[in-house]
């Protein structure tokens, strides 16, 4: 069947639910799948090389890799390994993948002895998520596999050096369980993430204290970071571990595992982290030193007026802080707790108020407008936690519904409402909550016209601008649906709500 040739994506990938991995190649450059498929059609020819011929390595035109990857596409796509490795990093972002992608291949495929076995295990792992995405009948033999050869914490400290990648594996797991809608599993994974992160003492990267956390006895002994860029590489990971666990404790009612205190010796000094590249180009002085990173955010004595320039890793992290700390504050609000409201309050407002905008960000990378969107609905979901426990009827100026409406014009927003194929598996519950306020609306103000209506000022909005942003809600939900039993579960909640009355 030919392509029709419409864009973003073709009529005929769209009626194949694969909009998003429909590409044109006549762009400026290779698409991210081509750089991709480029990358590892490099990398196995390497591989050839050294098997035919035994000799040194030599340097690879990476053009003629890309074009050789082009004429092998057909045959790229029909290996089963390579089009799973291909489907999970399409999305791997939205699991929590922290490592450079680039290196990590090189070391898949260049393993040393004393990392071979976590890598296979990170392998594992990757294959589960890629053959989720495909729909792969094969999935549960996957995650037998996966499971199966996860290490123990004795394993880990015989071998401190694979301690990332069995983190970065433990991730993965953590947001395919939540994205299953498996969330016991899911809080298992994000505890053994967690373990590894403080026993490795990854919140104290740059640490400007000793450590006198009561656990050294228990800690791993990682080497130094050969390089920035693994030095970076360990502070994404922390927060990519800190902001799965301080989301999903909210989800799962339970407490944080990151504590930030300082008497236990758990107060986190990790610095924000950046772009992997930025390490390189742009590394720490090597006498830098951090400290207080959390309760300096939360004072507001790091500022906010060079977000835009803020990696959106640590735009995640800190609205995950806020989202956390909204959600403690307001299970126990009461008369005594006034000022710390307000407190909190003006600081979450004045960071939405330095967030970009949604439509600033380039929206031909799917995966930046997606981690944007992320942090955008993370921090109106804090202003929804904060107000929800004091807000006795929605109206239109109420926070929550401010919230929650800004939360739907960030949809509205987005140039392809198609790019939430695949999303933070977390989106699910956000988008939840910013649905229950609007079916709230929805409920008070049918209730309050039967009753014979209300002043102006206590009215809510106009139902029918509720119903339609309900609708863009849901949309947006349906979108990730297929990939999610998560989102299913949560759309099948609201499919008895008003707008259907």
């Amino acid at each position: 069947m030919r392509c029709d040739g419409l864009r973003p994506a073709c009529g005929q990938c769209v009626r194949a639910e694969r909009a998003e991995d429909c590409e044109y190649l006549d762009g400026p450059g290779p698409t991210q799948n081509q750089i991709l498929e480029g990358r590892i059609a490099e990398i196995e020819g390497r591989i050839a090389q050294i098997t035919a011929e035994s000799a040194p390595l030599t340097l690879v035109d990476p053009y003629a890799a890309w074009r050789q990857a082009q004429r092998n596409a057909e045959q790229s796509r029909r290996d089963p390994m390579r089009s799973l490795v291909r489907s999970f990093f399409q999305s791997a972002a939205e699991f929590g993948f922290f490592l450079h992608i680039h290196r990590f291949l090189d070391r898949v495929f260049y393993p040393s002895a004393t990392g071979a076995h976590s890598l296979r295990i990170l392998r594992n792992v990757i294959h589960l998520i890629g053959a989720k995405l495909l729909n792969d009948p094969q999935e549960q033999a996957y995650l037998t596999r996966a499971l199966q050869e996860m290490p123990t914490a004795t394993a880990l400290r015989e071998d401190p050096a694979s301690a990332l990648y069995v983190m970065q594996a433990e991730v993965l797991l953590a947001n395919y369980f939540y994205n299953g809608g498996r969330q016991l599993e899911g809080v298992y994974h994000t505890n053994a993430a967690v373990s590894i992160a403080v026993a490795s003492r990854l919140h104290m990267i740059r640490s400007s204290r000793r450590s006198r956390t009561a656990a050294d006895a228990n800690t791993y002994s990682l080497p130094m970071p050969a390089d920035t860029l693994e030095e970076g590489e360990r502070i994404n990971g922390f927060w990519t571990v800190f902001i799965l666990d301080r989301c999903w404790a909210i989800a799962s009612g339970s407490a944080p595992a990151f504590t930030d205190d300082e008497a236990m010796g758990t107060q986190i000094d990790t610095p924000w982290p950046m772009d992997l590249t930025h390490y390189q180009s742009h590394p720490f002085p090597s006498d830098f030193r951090s400290s207080r990173t959390l309760k300096s955010f939360i004072a507001g004595t790091d500022g906010d007026a060079n977000m835009a320039t803020q990696s959106l890793l640590a735009t995640q992290a800190k609205a995950a802080i806020l989202y956390e700390g909204a959600t403690r504050l307001a299970s126990r609000y009461g008369p005594s707790s006034h000022s710390s409201f307000r407190a909190l309050d003006d600081r979450i407002e004045r960071f939405k108020h330095a967030l970009p905008r949604i439509e600033r960000f380039d929206p031909t990378r799917a995966d930046i407008v997606r981690a944007a969107l992320f942090t955008h609905t993370l921090a109106h979901c804090a202003s929804i936690q904060l107000h929800t426990p004091v807000v006795q009827q929605l109206t239109a100026n109420s926070p929550t519904y401010q919230a929650a409406h800004a939360a739907v014009r960030d949809l509205r927003n987005l140039s392809d409402i198609r790019v939430l194929t695949c999303v933070n598996p977390f989106m699910g519950i956000l988008w939840a909550s910013v649905a229950r306020v609007i079916t709230q609306g929805i409920a008070t103000g049918r209730r309050l016209r039967a009753a014979g209506g209300a002043a102006p000022s206590q009215s809510p909005p106009d139902e029918n601008t509720l119903l339609s942003e309900l609708s863009r809600i849901l949309e947006a939900m349906e979108q990730n649906a297929p990939l999610s039993p998560l989102m299913s579960a949560q759309i099948a909640l609201f499919r008895s709500s008003p707008r259907s009355s």
